[in-house]
């Protein structure tokens, strides 16, 4: 009688095409499943995007600590916090917030002088007038 081996069975010193292939295959599931999950990780912070610099900076903090702590909660936190537009919500407190940093407005002259005494001519120019 004579058997036949099964076609995944190599002879000794050939290439094994099968582990090729399930090798290459298992790479690429591996970057396209990671491409998915760092793409799918960001849908926070592209909702994000267009709000005010403190909701975005909250949204992306949480979403640094989901990554880290792979911790669900933190990216449903920052996915809510990425739909809820505080700054239309609040308007008269984040401009308060907003205008705190604002330097006052009023016009004070610098109490030293700092122009170079060309008044807009050339070095050339001011020394021939000297």
């Amino acid at each position: 009688m004579d058997a036949e081996l099964p076609f995944f069975v190599t002879q000794p010193g050939s290439t094994d095409v099968l582990m090729l292939v399930i090798g290459i295959f298992l790479v690429a599931v591996l970057l396209g499943v990671g491409t998915l999950y760092f793409t799918v990780q960001t849908i926070p912070d592209r909702m994000a995007s267009g709000s005010h610099k403190i909701q975005m900076q909250l949204v992306g903090l949480l979403g640094v600590i989901s990554l880290f702590t792979m911790n669900n909660a933190f990216w449903i936190a920052g996915i809510l916090l990425a739909a809820i537009p505080f700054h239309e919500l609040f308007p008269e407190h984040f401009a308060t917030i907003t205008n705190a940093f604002d330097p006052p407005e009023e016009d004070v002259e610098p109490a030293v002088d700092v122009s170079d005494g060309y008044e807009g001519k050339t070095p050339e120019e001011a020394q021939n007038n000297a």
